[in-house]
């Protein structure tokens, strides 16, 4: 891969990450009630739940740290992201029984917390989106 297809691909995962986290902050702040649920019946599925909730992150993950794979500036910290989300996925996939632990902390009452995901959510989104624009 020469140098313009690298810069390329980066962008492109840019692009994807900003698109991918500003639509599920939005949705974090307009559904938190919704994503709750959808956690709790997760948990509701005993280990199965743990292995649901790595496979939604580790593909945005692996993307990630296979084609934006950058370790200086502030486009590390999309890596570091990236990485993070392997992780978790790693987490949960291996350790189910800490997994379920972790989606036990899910209630109705407690939604509110998805609207600050949100809200922190779109910040990654726009913060990606000016690591594209000011590239």
């Amino acid at each position: 891969m020469t140098g313009f297809e690298g810069v390329a691909m980066e962008s492109a995962i840019l692009i994807l990450a900003s698109i991918y986290f500003f639509v599920t902050g939005v949705s974090h702040i307009m559904q938190p009630r919704v994503w709750a649920q959808f956690f709790m019946d997760m948990h509701g599925k005993g280990k199965v739940g743990s292995f649901l909730n790595a496979l939604l992150h580790f593909p945005l993950g692996v993307l990630i740290v296979s084609f934006h794979n950058v370790w200086h500036g502030l486009h590390m910290i999309l890596t570091l992201i990236g990485w993070g989300l392997v992780l978790k996925s790693f987490i949960y996939f291996v350790f189910p029984t800490h997994g379920m632990k972790m989606l036990g902390r899910v209630s109705v009452e407690r939604s509110w917390e998805f609207i600050v995901a949100g809200i922190f959510s779109i910040g990654i989104s726009g913060f990606l989106l000016y690591l594209l624009i000011y590239r």
